[in-house]
């Protein structure tokens, strides 16, 4: 099995929007990290980035991209096309994670149930998190409800708070639990200090999935928006 932190370019953000209740004010360039799974007999992507968003929301978010730094680009740099991807998971369906899902029209997309129905019908405070365009579409979506074993060595772990119905990836190998923490912990510090993100659906919810994360053992974890973290 391999794994490969990709990247599809930043997005400047509050930094209170990753760190509940800190840093108003302060300018975040936020990375946008899918990862890449590659095994013996499935090529699976955790999150599809954030894409090209629709043209009324570009003015809205500053993404950023070097060369190279688009996920078409990145994938064949590891020797693959977006056909060759067969599963996607998406932890949540945030505009930011989900942005590239049109790309993958072979792949099965792996969503909890809670959050496909949830991603239509958003209430207020969440309805900017979502952009229909870019999930609403012609997609083999499997709706799963909980936890998931997706092979011998690859789960699936709820992980609300964030959102109604995140969840988090473990994959086992070389003797560590990978962790993709998703935006339950968008950057190092939500994990180490136990501090919750700043965009919420439940607050209680969010801190205990950030103390379910902690629990693991032999954890690598991996950050979906940490800027300083870019190799696993």
């Amino acid at each position: 099995m391999e794994l490969h932190l990709l990247c599809d370019g930043s997005f400047t953000l509050d930094k209170s929007l990753l760190v509940y209740m800190k840093y108003m004010g302060q300018p975040y360039s936020a990375a946008v990290k899918p990862l890449l799974i590659k095994t013996p007999d499935e090529n699976i992507l955790v999150d599809t980035g954030i894409g090209e968003l629709p043209e009324k929301n570009m003015k809205l978010y500053n993404v950023r991209r070097k060369a190279g730094e688009n996920l078409k680009t990145q994938l064949a740099t590891h020797g693959l096309k977006p056909d060759d991807i067969n599963i996607v998971i998406n932890t949540h369906l945030h505009f930011d994670h989900c942005g590239n899902n049109t790309l993958f029209s072979k792949a099965k997309f792996i969503v909890q149930a809670d959050e496909y129905k949830y991603a239509f019908t958003p209430d207020r405070f969440q309805q900017s998190a979502y952009m229909r365009e870019l999930f609403d579409i012609k997609a083999d979506y499997q709706l799963i409800h909980g936890k998931h074993k997706l092979t011998d060595d690859i789960y699936i772990l709820p992980t609300p708070g964030h959102s109604i119905a995140h969840q988090s990836v473990i994959i086992k190998t070389e003797g560590k639990n990978y962790v993709y923490c998703g935006d339950a912990a968008p950057i190092k510090e939500n994990l180490e200090r136990r501090n919750i993100p700043g965009v919420l659906y439940c607050s209680h919810k969010a801190l205990k999935s950030i103390d379910l994360l902690k629990t693991i053992e032999n954890a690598f974890y991996i950050y979906s928006h940490d800027n300083e973290q870019t190799l696993i």
